[in-house]
């Protein structure tokens, strides 16, 4: 179980999507610490999406398959994907410090509120919770796996995006202290347009679905 696990998590860590762009730009314009606070806030909403699915998995398949839902989930995350990257696009980054320490170590970085992005971005990804439902109701409740089984494999996953993701931090971050502040801003810009069009083509795939259309 916990091999399967681990397999499969390192799979998923080589996704590129709006999480793994979050964590680069936070650890990027405000350092290591930041970019795992961020980090911690999509760990968390994965966690609690694992919980809630594993305690009632019949009842997120009924909600999850409601006429509409898909296209509310779509609607609401790709504009809440936009609003993220409109922030990150005019939001001022510090300039970085000619020391080995990262400026996020002064604690004058809100990491709660970095924590909070984390979370937001994960849970209005519909993406995520098509996924982890996908996981249980395909692997774990077809194979009638046992909670110890269930959370060994779960568990196994999630340790490993941890790690990957505390390395894409790290990683960014060693990258920051080659970089002067132009260029910090234009990477924060970038990563903010980005963001922008992650969620503009989740509000064109709402707009374009024919379920809405005809139930609506």
């Amino acid at each position: 179980m916990l091999l399967k696990g681990v397999l499969l998590g390192i799979s998923l860590s080589f996704m590129i999507g709006p999480l793994l762009f979050s964590v680069v730009e936070a650890s990027i314009v405000r350092g290591f610490r930041a970019g795992v606070a961020v980090a911690a806030g999509i760990w968390s909403s994965d966690f609690l999406f694992i919980g809630l699915i594993l305690w009632s998995l019949e009842l997120f398949t009924t909600v999850t398959s409601l006429p509409g839902f898909r296209f509310w989930a779509e609607a609401l995350g790709g504009m809440m994907l936009i609003a993220f990257g409109i922030v990150s696009f005019f939001s001022k980054p510090g300039a970085p410090k000619n020391t080995d320490q990262d400026d996020d170590e002064s604690n004058d970085h809100p990491y709660f509120r970095l924590w909070l992005r984390g979370f937001f971005i994960n849970l209005i990804n519909p993406g995520t919770v098509f996924f982890w439902l996908g996981i249980v109701s395909a692997l774990v409740a077809p194979n009638h796996w046992t909670n110890s089984q269930s959370l060994t494999f779960l568990g196994g996953m999630i340790s490993v995006l941890i790690v990957t993701d505390t390395l894409k931090a790290w990683g960014a971050r060693s990258i920051r202290h080659f970089l002067t502040p132009n260029h910090i801003r234009q990477i924060q810009r970038t990563i903010g347009m980005v963001l922008a069009v992650f969620g503009l083509v989740l509000l064109l795939q709402a707009v374009g679905r024919d379920s809405f259309i005809v139930n609506y």
